[in-house]
């Protein structure tokens, strides 16, 4: 089944705003309680075990303590998404925001949110990639994921960014670093779902300040909630 996109906007950038500095936000999930959430580690296509994600002590952290970090691959397919979802409570419209730092990773880099989840193999996702000096969002249907935007952007791996998402309805609107970079419309998973983190392959990523401002029919992220390691 294709997504359904009817609408894109493709960017140019040479560089990301230079000015913008990643700050805590009053309220975030900061990944710093042992226990919490329903998190769920898991995978999307490729061979091999799920990825090892850890909620641990980072110096570096947007709101400290804590940050939740894909620490370790444990397969070597390049076709596999890395997660950590919640399928409760629940997201249909309304804002997102989360904190991205792309630590490492030699087949691809950084990652981002995923939205409206109904489980492992469809969602919605946004990612900064630096190694493609790029940033998109997909929808992922039946486990294949479709492209519905892009921007050529350059930001340093090694610096805290911040992924905005806001969507409504069909519409569906992201910022990197402030800048509104990729715009699309589409209806493949129109109903309510969980909210989580993403990577791909070898992506060792650190995730922080998680906010989700829901619309009328979604709930809140529980603050400050995390778990205590992966699998």
């Amino acid at each position: 089944m294709k997504a359904t996109a009817t609408t894109a906007l493709v960017v140019c950038l040479a560089a990301c705003n230079s000015t913008w500095t990643v700050t805590p936000t009053p309220g975030a999930n900061g990944f710093d309680a042992a226990q919490g959430q329903d998190w769920r580690f898991a995978s999307t296509g490729g061979e091999g075990p799920s990825a090892t994600w850890q909620a641990h002590a980072d110096q570096g952290a947007v709101s400290a303590p804590n940050v939740m970090s894909m620490v370790a691959p444990n397969h070597r397919s390049e076709d596999r998404f890395n997660l950590c979802w919640s399928a409760t409570p629940k997201f249909v419209d309304g804002r997102l925001s989360l904190a991205v730092r792309a630590d490492r990773g030699e087949i691809d880099r950084g990652g981002g949110p995923m939205w409206r989840v109904q489980d492992d193999d469809n969602y919605y996702v946004c990612r900064w990639n630096p190694l493609e000096h790029n940033f998109r969002v997909y929808v992922v249907r039946r486990g294949v994921r479709f492209q519905l935007a892009t921007a050529i952007v350059s930001a340093a791996p090694a610096a805290w960014h911040r992924i905005e998402v806001e969507h409504q309805g069909a519409r569906i609107r992201c910022w990197l670093d402030g800048e509104k970079l990729l715009e699309a419309n589409d209806a493949t998973i129109p109903g309510a779902g969980g909210v989580g983190l993403w990577t791909k392959a070898d992506a060792c990523t650190s995730f922080d300040d998680l906010v989700v401002r829901p619309g009328a029919s979604s709930a809140a992220v529980p603050q400050n909630t995390g778990p205590g390691g992966g699998n």
